[in-house]
Parts: structure tokens; sequence; C-alpha cells
């Protein structure tokens, strides 16, 4: 497990966490952030998603 997932993890427990205690609808907004990011860093392994082709290794003379 990389350190990504682990993150997400927290991400997702602490939204959880903060919708839970919290009533404000500010929090709440905050709280489904985190819940989504969090989702996205578990199910993806990264932050970001780079839409770079592989390039190949071999030459095309």
């Amino acid at each position: 497990m990389n350190k990504v997932r682990i993150l997400g993890i927290g991400a997702i427990i602490s939204g959880i966490l903060i919708g839970y205690f919290f009533t404000r609808t500010d929090v709440h907004l905050l709280s489904g952030m985190l819940i989504g990011v969090g989702v996205g860093w578990v199910i993806t392994g990264r932050f970001l998603s780079h839409g770079k082709k592989q390039k190949s290794r071999v030459r095309a003379d």
C-alpha cells in the first residue's frame, strides 16, 4: 500500500469524523470534499492522473 492510499484512507476517516461532530453546513461541504478526494486517492493510488502515453522503446526506421 503506497503513501497516497494511506493518505486517502486518512482523508475518508477525517471527513466522516468532521461530518459527524459538526452541524454547520459549511463544514459538511468540507466533509464531502474530503471523502470524495479520499475515495479517489484510494482507488487510483496517485495524486494526478497523467494522460501521457508511454513511449515505445522500439524505433521505427
